[in-house]
């Protein structure tokens, strides 16, 4: 029998300009990026998440094509889709938000159901932190992984429920800037003391192209990014990291340090195939033979002879 895997985020349209190009309202949103990234692994995959009058039934379609169950989406006659609109610079690694609509997300209370609400993993994607606490307190059964995701605006203004959040999961997923920021530290060792101190067993420290660290119990371990060619749209990289990250454990027996050593590689390969694409084009008709292709090719890049 599979794995449950809930993942309670966004869905949106995203506008995107590079210095190369311009894409308007494609289909995004932290939960189709984690979704279709994990769908990729043998698991049942669940959204809970909020849409617009004005999202295409063909993107329900293109989820449910890929697996995913889609009765956790419930549509709003009430306004649109989130939408979301940035630019990204030269170096493909600066990104300033041109406009961000809330639109009907602004109403997004998510009922979790009792068909979702025993999930063997539980992904807490970024939303505000009241509405991952309201989340998670409807869960009936402990899941067997709770992973958070956040981000520097929820840093900044909802410290309070934020802190509370972090401290009922299990896994934090965070980049390097904003662990300083959530901290008032400034090196990442000693961010991340005072972030295990809040609660969570581990906690994934992401370095964009370099790539990201696990950290638990005092010690961490580290796997690169995959060097790719070109990097065409950055925005989905950290969602589709986290897929690939409960994807690889939703498969596992049991959840392990070892076994998180290896979530790590894999959430690395499928941060890096999102960015070669526009949205999630990339992920769509991805095959397990690429993905064990690069696993294998990330593994390779650390590999030494210690005699």
């Amino acid at each position: 029998m599979s794995s449950k895997l809930l993942v309670v985020g966004t869905i949106a349209y995203d506008t995107i300009q590079t210095p190369y190009a311009r894409v308007d309202k494609i289909f995004g949103g932290s939960a189709t990026h984690i979704a279709l990234a994990s769908s990729k692994f043998n698991l049942d995959c669940s959204i809970i998440s909020i849409v617009g009058n004005d999202f295409k039934k063909k993107y329900l379609e293109l989820l449910r094509g890929n697996g995913i169950n889609t009765s956790g989406i419930s549509i709003s006659n009430k306004g649109k889709t989130f939408q979301w609109s940035g630019q990204y610079f030269s170096d493909m690694k600066t990104r300033k938000t041109i406009e961000t609509q809330l639109n009907v997300l602004e109403e997004f209370e998510p009922k979790v159901t009792k068909e979702f609400s025993d999930p063997d993993i539980l992904v807490l994607a970024n939303l505000h932190p009241e509405i991952q606490i309201n989340t998670l307190n409807q869960i009936t059964k402990k899941p067997k992984l709770i992973v958070l995701d956040t981000m520097n605006f929820w840093i900044e203004n909802f410290r309070s429920p934020l802190n509370k959040i972090i401290s009922m999961v299990d896994v934090i997923s965070i980049n390097d800037e904003e662990a300083l920021m959530l901290t008032g530290e400034k090196s990442i060792t000693k961010a991340v003391k005072k972030i295990i101190n809040l609660g969570p067993k581990f906690i994934i420290v992401k370095e964009g192209h370099k790539g990201a660290s696990l950290f638990y119990d005092e010690q961490n371990f580290f796997v690169p990014s995959f060097p790719v060619k070109e990097v065409v749209d950055p925005t989905g990289a950290g969602d589709s990291f986290i897929g690939g990250f409960v994807g690889y454990l939703a498969e596992q027996n049991q959840i392990l340090i070892e076994t998180m050593k290896n979530a790590l590689v894999y959430a690395c390969a499928m941060g890096s195939f999102i960015v070669e694409k526009f949205g999630s084009n990339n992920l769509i008709n991805l095959s397990n033979e690429s993905i064990k292709l690069r696993v294998n090719a990330i593994k390779e890049m650390t590999k030494f002879d210690n005699q």
